[in-house]
C-alpha cells in the first residue's frame, strides 16, 4: 500500500482579514456612538441654538426699534406738554422763542431721522416748524384717524407708514393733542420721523446671519412696510417692498389713495400674497418659530418673528432651513470623514499586524507540512519493513517447527537404534555364533554413532531453544515495529489535522487531504 498526498485549493477568510475587521468593529462600535449621539442629540440640540438665535436677533432689532420709538414718543409728549409750546398757541408771543428753542433742541436729539416738527392750532393751521413746513399727506396735515385717536386717549399717536420716492425715505408722523388746564385742545405738534433705522437693521440681516438670509417687517394692514434690499446703494426698490401679503379692505385701499400711504402715487400699492405668512400674522397664538415657504421662494425657511410693544408692527428673520441645518450637517460631515479616514487606518492597520501575526504562524505550518510528509514517508517505509519482517518471522517459525519435528524424530531414531546396539550386544556375548570380533567392533561403532547423534541432538535442541528465543524476540520486535508505524501514521495525521487547523486560522488558501491506494 502507498500513500499519496494531494492538494485542494479552498478559499477561506485569512487571519489579516479578520484581525482588520476586529479592528475596524472596535474603531467602529464608539465612532457610530458618536453619531448616532450627534444625529439623536446634538444636531436638534444645534438647530434648536441656530433657531433661538434667530429668535433672539428678531427681539434684539424689536426691542431696539421699540426703544428708540419710545425715546421718540416721549420727545413729542414733553413738547406737547411744556409751558412755551401752551404760551404760542395762546398767543403768547414772549413764548415763541422758547418754543422755537424747543423745536430746535428736540430736532436734534435726532436730526439724522427727524424730518420736521410742526405745531399746529386747533385749526390745522401751521404756528411753528422746524426746519421746513411739513408735506401734506393728500389734502391732510393731519390725518382724521390720528386726529380722532389723539382725542380719545390722549396719547401720542404713531401713524401709517409714508414713502418719499425722491428721497427714498420712509417715515410716520408723530402727533401729540396740546391740552390746556381745562383740558381743552389748543393745537396738535407732529413730528416727521424717518424709518432709516429700522430699514437699516432689516438690510443688516444678511451680514449677520448669512447672506442667503433676510427680513422684514409687517405692520398691521399685513403690508411690508420694510424689506432686505440686496443693493445697499438704495437705487433699487425691493420688489416686496409696500406690498401687501393679503387683500386689503376696500376702505384702506380708499385711505391709501386719499393720504398717500406707502408712496401709492408713485408706486401703487398691490398684494403679493402670502396666504400662509397672512395666517400666521393674523393668529397672535402663532408660535415665535415656525417654517413654511414664503411666496418667491423655492425652498423651505426657517422664520423667527417678534411683535413690537410700541407699534402694530412684527419683524419677521427668515433663513434656508438647510442654512439652519448646515452647521450641524457639516459637524456630521466632519465626524463621518473622521470615522471614514479612522475606518482606512484600522483597515491597514489590521492588515499590517495580521501579516506580521501570521507570517510566524505561516512559516511553522511549512515546517509542520514538511514533518507531516516525512512522518508519512517513514510510517510507509517501517510498515513496509515490518511487514517483510513479519514474512520471514513466520517463515522461520515454520522452519523451527519442522526442524523441531525432525529433531525428535532422529532423537527417536537415535533411541531406538541405541536400544537395538545395546541388545545386539548383549546378544553376542550370550551367544558362541556371534563372537565374531568384527561384528562386536561393528556394533560398538553403531552405538558410538548413536551416541555421538544422541549428543548431536542434545545440540540440536539447544539451538532449536535458542533459536525459538530469538524468534520470540524477533516476534516481539517485528509487533513493535508494527506498533511503531501504526504510531507514526496516527501522529503524522495528526500533524496534519494541526497543519489543517493552523491554515484555516491563518486563512491559507491550500489545504492537504490523503488518499490511499493499494497496489
Amino acid at each position: 500500500m502507498s500513500r499519496k498526498l494531494t492538494t485542494m485549493r479552498k478559499r477561506r477568510t485569512s487571519l489579516a482579514v479578520y484581525l482588520s475587521l476586529l479592528l475596524v468593529f472596535t474603531a467602529i462600535v464608539p465612532l457610530l456612538v458618536t453619531v448616532s449621539s450627534i444625529v439623536i442629540f446634538l444636531r436638534p440640540a444645534l438647530i434648536s441654538q441656530i433657531s433661538a438665535d434667530m429668535e433672539r436677533d428678531a427681539q434684539t432689532h424689536v426691542q431696539l426699534t421699540d426703544t428708540y420709538l419710545a425715546e421718540r414718543l416721549n420727545d413729542i409728549k414733553t413738547l406737547s406738554e411744556s409751558t412755551a409750546i401752551k404760551g404760542v398757541l395762546t398767543n403768547n408771543q414772549a413764548s415763541r422763542a422758547a418754543a422755537s428753542d424747543l423745536l430746535f433742541n428736540v430736532l436734534h436729539r435726532d436730526i439724522a431721522n427727524y424730518i420736521s416738527i410742526t405745531l399746529l392750532d386747533s385749526q390745522d393751521n401751521i404756528v411753528l416748524t422746524y426746519p421746513a413746513a411739513p408735506l401734506r399727506h393728500g389734502k391732510y396735515l393731519v390725518q382724521p384717524e390720528a386726529l380722532q385717536q389723539i382725542q380719545q386717549t390722549g396719547k401720542v399717536y404713531i401713524s401709517d407708514v409714508f414713502y418719499d420716492p425722491v428721497a427714498n425715505n420712509p417715515s410716520v408722523d408723530l402727533y401729540a393733542r396740546v391740552i390746556n388746564e381745562n383740558f381743552q385742545t389748543l393745537g396738535i405738534v407732529r413730528a416727521s420721523l424717518g424709518l432709516h433705522r429700522i430699514w437699516q437693521a432689516v438690510d443688516s440681516e444678511p451680514q449677520t446671519n448669512g447672506s442667503d438670509s433676510y427680513a422684514f417687517v409687517l405692520d398691521q394692514h399685513g403690508v411690508r412696510i420694510a424689506y432686505t434690499n440686496p443693493d445697499h446703494s438704495g437705487f433699487t426698490h425691493p420688489q416686496y417692498l409696500f406690498k401687501a401679503s393679503s387683500p386689503l379692505p376696500a376702505d384702506f385701499q380708499q385711505r391709501i389713495k386719499d393720504e398717500n400711504l406707502y408712496g401709492n402715487d408713485s408706486t401703487a400699492v398691490t398684494n403679493i400674497d402670502d396666504p400662509t405668512l397672512a395666517t400666521f400674522q393674523s393668529n397672535t397664538q402663532s408660535p415665535p418659530i415656525f417654517q413654511f415657504n414664503p411666496t418667491g421662494q423655492n425652498q423651505t425657511f426657517e422664520v423667527a418673528r417678534s411683535t413690537s410693544t410700541v407699534v402694530p408692527w412684527t419683524y419677521y428673520l427668515l433663513k434656508p432651513l438647510n442654512t439652519v441645518t448646515g452647521l450641524a450637517d457639516q459637524q456630521l460631515f466632519s465626524v463621518l470623514l473622521i470615522v471614514t479616514l479612522m475606518l482606512v487606518a484600522a483597515v491597514f492597520i489590521g492588515v499590517r499586524a495580521g501579516r506580521r501575526i501570521t507570517s510566524p504562524i505561516m512559516r511553522s505550518v511549512t515546517s509542520l507540512r514538511k514533518n507531516s510528509l516525512s512522518l508519512k514517508t517513514l510510517s510507509e517505509e517501517e510498515q513496509v519493513v515490518a511487514t517483510q519482517q513479519s514474512w520471514m518471522v513466520e517463515a522461520s517459525q515454520v522452519a523451527m517447527k519442522s526442524t523441531t519435528y525432525y529433531t525428535g524424530a532422529i532423537r527417536t531414531a537415535a533411541q531406538r537404534l541405541s536400544a537395538i546396539c545395546n541388545y545386539l550386544t548383549q546378544s553376542t556375548q550370550n551367544a558362541n555364533n556371534f563372537n565374531d570380533p568384527r561384528l562386536i567392533k561393528a556394533l560398538q561403532e553403531m552405538e558410538a554413532a548413536v551416541t555421538y547423534i544422541e549428543r548431536a541432538t542434545t545440540h540440536q535442541e539447544s539451538a532449536n531453544q535458542k533459536l525459538t528465543a530469538s524468534l520470540r524476540v524477533t516476534t516481539q520486535a517485528t509487533e513493535q515495529l508494527t506498533n511503531g508505524a501504526k504510531s507514526t501514521d496516527e501522529a503524522a495525521t495528526q500533524l496534519e489535522q494541526v497543519v489543517r487547523q493552523l491554515t484555516a486560522v491563518v486563512g491559507s488558501e491550500d489545504t492537504y487531504t490523503d488518499e490511499t491506494r493499494g497496489e
